[in-house]
């Protein structure tokens, strides 16, 4: 099938397609560094964890979270228990639910997917 649209012009193209590892790097500390890109109402944030590194345990208030490890393997902790994830992997963090992640000696690669969009991170990108 032919397309009957015309293509985007360089410009549309450039307000509407983004790019993995084209967004704002954050350091996120001992837990790695963030990739971020965001919408108005989503965020995106591809993290690179080091090998046998640990996020402490935290929470985002009034913000949803889900977490698909790309890469690597890592223990999460959530309500006191450890969920050991693998590649392929989603876990769901409700609205300031507490949770950490022990990382494994290969690192891990993960995405965050927060709605709305995490504040301290935005901050961090400005």
């Amino acid at each position: 099938m032919q397309p009957r649209e015309p293509y985007a012009t360089k410009e549309e193209f450039a307000k509407k397609v983004l790019h993995v590892g084209c967004g704002n790097v954050v350091d996120l500390g001992s837990h790695g560094e963030a990739n971020i890109l965001c919408g108005d109402r989503i965020m995106l944030s591809f993290v690179d964890m080091p090998a046998n590194s640990y996020a402490e345990p935290h929470s985002h208030a009034d913000t949803e979270q889900i977490t698909m490890l790309l890469k690597g393997e890592a223990d999460f902790v959530a309500a006191g228990k450890m969920y050991s994830v693998r590649e392929g992997d989603v876990l769901i963090f409700g609205p300031d639910e507490v949770h950490a992640a022990y990382v494994g000696p290969n690192g891990a690669r993960v995405l965050d997917v927060f709605t709305p969009p995490r504040a301290d991170l935005l901050e961090k990108m400005r």
